[in-house]
């Protein structure tokens, strides 16, 4: 082997590649002596500070690829305290755990493609009282990149991509840095397309060199397909009496089908969205095959059959909100659901009952109508909307779903200012009115996380058209097409971007007024808010009431308008432990009509935020600053708190 190289099979790592994969556990072993010895000449004072000491500051400098939290969450060596006062948490010097940490670093730059990186010295200083200070500076040098990479098959298999368009598919890509995870990454996609082609048995051998003088990487994989197999016997426990069949329509492999890894998690999603069952395991006996065949284990747990749930929360654009829930999961069984509601916040009131069948004549197609009240509160009106909703679903596939609704309602006015509205909207306002229209829509959706996505593309295409027949007041047809895309950068490091252009266009539908169309207020297009564009309040951005107008009002308010335009550009980055950053650009305008569209009208916010995880999507802290100053009545920076990412 040549001097600088080394080769590596089977992700076996040299130079105590196994301390940061254990790494950090209490009572972990010691590294020996000798492997410390030459990093803990580096640093300063360890033999000063009192073994057990409070750390009241980690530190690392010198690192541009590796962010910090990357590094503090890959040692044990923990600064106390926390973001909030009751999250606080006090950690200690054990300098044993620090020697260790020196190699910890080196070793997770070298699973990032940095072979040069170098623990350049390190500081262990008192600070307030018995308190330490604990700091690291590294070099990183140059990083490792891919210079080659191979698939070899050993056996030939069927149905799976080759060549360009397989490595297309792999998370290491040729000319990208070398990097562990990708590497594991890459081998697990390959196993699982031949695993979702009926290879259930299938290695992928991996054999990789480094070229360390030469800062270049050569990757090999083995790819062993192995025999076909097929599903066997398929066995189901703990479903309630009557629910069996409801259950097996939504496996989506039977006996004889070849068998299919990707089919077995599909099956264990659907059967989750059924609702009627808390824990739900599917698993492949692979340790007991018969010839050519597979048997599967379907094991379920129930869930209660009636559900109450309460939820309060708060939101600088909602402020106080409550809500309050019933359902029954399986009325009349088939997983038939009625669900009773209560919503209340500071922009909408809303009691409803909603019924729905998760299928109809075939397993993909679904179905829900819905009777509500709902108060919707404006700063220039209320609208009091009583109704009813149908709706009906169809999945297409994993990544794309279509809908179709039709709503009837009647809408009532209240708390406006007639100086105003009625000479500002002309014959659009109409109190009360009566509203008839459908919705069409196809949602398209390959990210790889609901709540965190960190690649792939949505779209979603909506289009709603209202019909004058049957004493419905309105005459429009409404389009939006959402699309948002993320690409990661660098690990934790993502970019999402999204573009949302809006029109409503009018048709002949008011005979009695020369045929002009109507669109009810709250219909219109609108801008500005906490997932718009904002530097601006909700629905701040936009035409507005005259402030000059009958009324003299001082304060201008917003009437919303039929042609919209907004683009996102957001990087969002680790900060520490379940707290993210995030910088963004906003842009976007709302116009009266959709002729009126120019580019040199957008306004651009730009904006930077906090962003807290939790279960059920990141709490997010949004400031943003208003560029333009046409508007001095609005405030030049916004703060925003909600729930969810903006997009």
């Amino acid at each position: 082997m040549a001097r600088g190289d080394v080769v590596r099979r089977e992700l076996v790592f040299a130079a105590a590649g196994w301390l940061l994969s254990a790494a950090p556990s209490r009572g972990q072993q010691a590294a020996p002596a000798d492997t410390t010895a030459a990093l803990a000449e580096r640093g300063c004072c360890l033999e000063r500070v009192r073994d057990g000491a409070t750390i009241e500051k980690v530190e690392v400098h010198g690192n541009r690829a590796l962010t910090d939290d990357a590094i503090e969450n890959a040692i044990w060596t923990t600064e106390s305290g926390g973001w909030l006062p009751w999250t606080g948490t006090d950690h200690f010097l054990d300098k044993s755990e620090f020697l260790k940490d020196l190699l910890r670093i080196h070793v997770l730059y070298q699973r990032h493609g940095y072979f040069d990186a170098r623990l350049d010295s390190y500081s262990v200083r008192r600070a307030d009282g018995d308190d330490v200070r604990v700091s690291f500076t590294v070099s990183e040098g140059e990083p490792t990149l891919v210079d080659s990479l191979r698939v070899d098959w050993l056996e030939e298999a069927e149905n799976v991509p080759r060549g360009d368009d397989l490595r297309d598919h792999l998370p290491l890509r040729e000319g990208e840095i070398f990097n562990e995870a990708d590497l594991n990454a890459s081998r697990d996609t390959l196993e699982a397309m031949l695993k979702n082609e009926g290879y259930a048995f299938a290695q992928v051998l991996l054999e990789y060199r480094i070229r360390k003088d030469e800062r270049r990487a050569q990757v090999t994989y083995g790819v062993a397909p192995g025999d076909v197999y097929y599903i066997g016997e398929v066995t189901i426990r703990g479903y309630e009496e009557g629910d069996g069949e409801l259950v097996r329509r939504q496996l989506q492999f039977d006996r004889g089908d070849r068998y299919d890894r990707q089919d077995i998690f599909e099956s264990q999603r659907r059967i989750y969205e059924l609702g009627l069952f808390r824990r739900v395991d599917i698993e492949p006996r692979l340790g007991s095959v018969r010839g050519d065949t597979v048997d599967v284990g379907v094991s379920l747990t129930p869930a209660p059959t009636h559900l109450v749930r309460l939820g309060v929360g708060y939101g600088t654009e909602d402020l106080f909100r409550a809500r309050a829930s019933w359902l029954d999961r399986n009325l009349l069984g088939e997983s038939r659901q009625l669900e009773v509601r209560g919503l209340y916040s500071g922009l909408e009131r809303e009691g409803a009952i909603t019924y729905r069948q998760p299928f109809v004549f075939i397993p993909d197609l679904n179905y829900t109508t819905s009777v509500f009240l709902r108060f919707e509160v404006e700063p220039n009106y209320t609208v009091e909307r009583t109704g009813a909703t149908t709706r009906w679903g169809y999945r297409v596939n994993r990544q794309i779903q279509t809908r179709f609704a039709f709503t009837a309602e009647r809408d009532d006015f209240s708390d406006f200012d007639q100086g105003t509205l009625i000479p500002e909207l002309g014959r659009e306002f109409v109190n009360p009115s009566r509203l008839l229209f459908a919705d069409l829509g196809v949602t398209y959706d390959s990210t790889d996380s609901l709540f965190r996505p960190t690649r792939g593309y949505t779209g979603n295409l909506a289009y709603q058209v209202a019909f004058p027949v049957l004493t419905g007041d309105y005459a429009y047809q409404k389009i939006s097409l959402l699309v948002t895309r993320y690409v990661q950068v660098r690990q934790g490091w993502v970019v999402a971007m999204k573009v949302l252009p809006g029109a409503i266009f009018t048709y002949s539908g008011d005979p009695e007024e020369g045929g002009e169309g109507r669109v009810p207020l709250f219909q219109r297009l609108f801008a500005g808010g906490a997932t718009s564009v904002r530097g601006y309040g909700r629905r701040e951005l936009g035409p507005k009431i005259d402030p000059d107008g009958p009324t003299g009002d001082e304060d201008p308010e917003p009437i919303g308008g039929r042609g919209l335009f907004e683009s996102s550009v957001e990087l969002r980055f680790p900060l520490r432990g379940n707290f993210r950053g995030a910088a963004f650009v906003d842009a976007g305008n709302v116009w009266s009509d959709v002729g009126d569209w120019s580019p040199s009208d957008l306004e651009y916010t730009p904006g930077v935020g906090i962003r807290y995880t939790t279960p059920v999507g990141p709490i997010r802290l949004d400031l943003a600053r208003k560029m333009s100053g046409e508007e001095d009545f609005l405030p030049s920076w916004v703060f925003h708190i909600s729930i969810g990412n903006a997009f």
